[in-house]
């Protein structure tokens, strides 16, 4: 076959290399300044492989190096026609205590790869695209097959590229989260597995609609078809932070995972723009059936984004299969056409500051959690007690006042200071010893006892806790709901300000990647709905539990199986290079 130098419109003009070096052609691009190094790269391997048909995709779109770590194929670096240019460094361990690992973050490659008996040869390379942060591309080169052209497309690389991108979507224990863009959280998935509908304190009623809801939509297609009304609905979940909305969210989520045909999850966190929405709902028509959920939807459907929200819940594409449950802290500040429009979201679930009966039922949740742990003795009487000096705290604040409460208790006996006594050393304090009977000999709850309450530590250093709370939070100023002045700290007086012009603080959230601006006094988030289970969505990089490692290709985060399982901070945004682990 004749050399395409004469005609081939792909030329570097003014520099040639010698055979088998594409590397200098890379050195020479991404060593100065350009405005696409894809085209000048793209150039160069043309140049060098002028019989083979050239095929360019993004590694985080179909990782073929991952797929082939996974075993599905063999790629083979080449360290002599082209040399690797690589990074080397560590890898911090997952956790604090765990051994650091030494890894590669690579740049620029060649492999000779081998997928069902067919050869292929792969550049992967960090490029730049119209100045743009970088990128991985794996450049696919294969030799023409019969009727085939080096300017067609290759039937068998399209095979491959095909078979790969299926490979990475077919692992469903996952959840897909939206940050401005997808990425896929195994670590959340996992999360999500320990949540249960027994961990959430609700009216008992309230409890049984959602279950029902839910899991009889994704059951009642052919009844919505009969009918002839279109597959979807949504709901609202409202209320003050911290009473349980994420909670709930999560065993939702749990529920649909385990189902014989899981239904996937697809969780908004930001959407700030409207073709941020337009992708969300382009992914969620996709994944359909599906549950889409949006925290803390006041921040998503804004004035500027309102229309085309509108349009896409009810325009003319299909949700069918689509179920959507949104959350707020503040239902006043949602707009009328989104909290008031029964084809849009049908219902609403106040999630309210709990009673003295749910209260009670939260401590005998605690008080179970305890039953094992024999040197805290916690009586059934507590319970009821507990629960009326922690009157207005929402389940957040009371879950505070349990941790901070056994926090103290352990970390006295840890130190052995004296300074809080131990039930026995209560009695002893009296003058006697305590009897044969007492739960601390007997190694059991004796709830028959008609003893002073006082004697029970966990009861006194509860008091304290709860004390300290209070007095945290008539400290501080009020939060009020933009809209409609109502207090949302607990323990404060709830006025309404009906005067001309009144307006509450506003949201201070600064998003999920960073820092959180509006605390409460507990250095939680305080308005952003999330509420005792803030953290449970922030924070950590994610990483597959099914291999040891991450394979990093353009910020996304693979598993040593090489399926897409997270995006860190920025994902493919990032700057910064991430290493791969040693396999050997």
């Amino acid at each position: 076959m004749a050399s395409p130098q004469d005609d081939d419109q792909f030329s570097i003009i003014g520099t040639t290399y010698p055979a088998g070096q594409v590397r200098g052609a890379y050195e020479s691009i991404y060593g100065q300044p350009l405005s696409d190094s894809d085209i000048q790269l793209t150039a160069a391997l043309r140049h060098q492989y002028f019989e083979h048909i050239l095929t360019a995709v993004p590694a985080r779109n179909c990782n073929l190096i991952a797929y082939a770590a996974a075993g599905n194929a063999t790629a083979e670096l080449d360290t002599v026609t082209d040399t690797p240019i690589r990074w080397r460094g560590t890898i911090p361990p997952q956790t604090r205590g765990q051994p650091s690992h030494l890894g590669d973050a690579t740049r620029f490659a060649r492999y000779r790869y081998r997928w069902l008996s067919k050869e292929f040869i792969i550049y992967s390379a960090v490029i730049c695209l119209h100045q743009s942060l970088p990128t991985m591309i794996n450049y696919v080169l294969c030799e023409p097959s019969d009727g085939e052209t080096i300017s067609s497309r290759s039937k068998i690389t399209d095979e491959l590229i095909k078979t790969v991108a299926e490979w990475q979507l077919s692992d469903d224990r996952l959840v897909y989260v939206y940050d401005n863009y997808w990425t896929q959280s195994r670590s959340l998935w996992e999360e999500v597995q320990k949540a249960s509908w027994d961990d959430v304190i609700l009216d008992a009623g309230m409890k049984t609609a959602l279950t029902d809801l839910i899991g009889k939509f994704f059951d009642s297609k052919a009844v919505y078809e009969d009918v002839g009304v279109p597959w979807k609905r949504g709901v609202i979940f409202h209320g003050p932070a911290g009473n349980g909305k994420t909670i709930s969210l999560k065993a939702i989520m749990h529920t649909l995972s385990v189902r014989k045909d899981p239904v996937p999850t697809l969780y908004v966190k930001s959407a700030q723009y409207t073709y941020n929405i337009g992708q969300v709902f382009n992914e969620a028509r996709r994944m359909a059936p599906c549950l889409l959920v949006f925290e803390d939807i006041d921040t998503v459907v804004t004035e500027k984004t309102r229309a085309y929200f509108f349009n896409e819940v009810d325009g003319l594409e299909g949700n069918d299969g689509i179920m959507m449950i949104a959350s707020t802290n503040y239902l006043d500040r949602l707009d009328p056409g989104l909290s008031h429009r029964p084809s849009r979201f049908d219902r609403k679930y106040l999630f309210p500051t709990p009673d003295l009966a749910q209260r009670t039922q939260y401590c005998v949740y605690w008080r179970y959690k305890l039953r094992n742990h024999e040197a805290i003795k916690f009586p059934e009487k507590l319970c009821p007690a507990m629960a009326a000096i922690m009157d207005d705290f929402s389940f957040a604040y009371m879950k505070e006042a349990f941790v901070a409460t056994l926090l103290v208790i352990a970390g006295k006996r840890t130190e052995g200071d004296g300074v809080i006594a131990t039930d026995t050393e209560l009695q002893e304090r009296k003058g006697a010893q305590a009897p044969a009977n007492h739960p601390q000999k007997m190694g059991v709850q004796n709830d028959e006892s008609d003893d002073d309450l006082e004697e029970f530590e966990i009861w006194r250093e509860m008091r304290k806790q709860v004390k300290i709370l209070r007095e945290d939070m008539d400290s501080k100023a009020p939060e009020a709901c933009m809209s409609c002045g109502l207090s949302t700290a607990p323990g404060t007086n709830r006025t309404r300000d009906l005067s001309p012009g009144a307006e509450g603080p506003r949201n201070n959230r600064e998003g999920w990647r960073g820092r959180v601006g509006a605390t409460d006094g507990l250095g939680r988030q305080a308005d952003t709905g999330t509420g005792q289970n803030c953290a449970d969505y922030e924070g950590t990089s994610l990483r597959s539990r099914r291999g040891g490692g991450l394979v990093i290709h353009g910020g996304r985060n693979f598993g040593r199986d090489g399926r897409r399982c997270s995006g860190t901070a920025g994902g493919s945004r990032s700057t910064e290079m991430e290493f791969v682990p040693d396999f050997d």
